[in-house]
């Protein structure tokens, strides 16, 4: 696994199996800092979910010109419990627009979930 930080912020997760050896020619391609982790072990108890509760947002703010300035983000699995409502007021002006910019998002969108809430 590929973890990616870029100015400071996380630029994502790649899932990769390779080699460490692999790692140092891929490494100088990429942005930022780059760290290779590798998976030791594995164990743990199942999860036993049936239907995964993912959620994907797209949150964002327009700026003085008019442009929407936006990313998009995904909760792997959500509690049952937790409503579309509840994301968005954890969100807005919380999170930023985008991942080169500390700008605070003021709205929060649903994509592609069920109606939730």
């Amino acid at each position: 696994m590929i973890k990616q930080k870029i100015n400071g912020k996380s630029a994502g997760t790649a899932y990769a199996a390779m080699t460490t050896a692999d790692f140092s020619l891929l490494s100088p391609l990429l942005a930022g800092v780059s760290e290779l982790f590798i998976k030791v072990a594995s164990g743990g108890t199942v999860a036993n979910i049936a239907t995964p509760n993912f959620r994907r947002f797209s949150v964002g703010k327009k700026n003085i010109d008019g442009v929407t300035i936006s990313k998009a983000f995904t909760l792997p699995h959500c509690k049952t419990t937790v409503k579309d409502d509840d994301i968005r007021t954890q969100t807005i002006g919380l999170f930023d627009v985008d991942y080169n910019s500390s700008v605070k998002c003021e709205y929060c969108n649903s994509i592609g979930n069920s109606s939730r809430g």
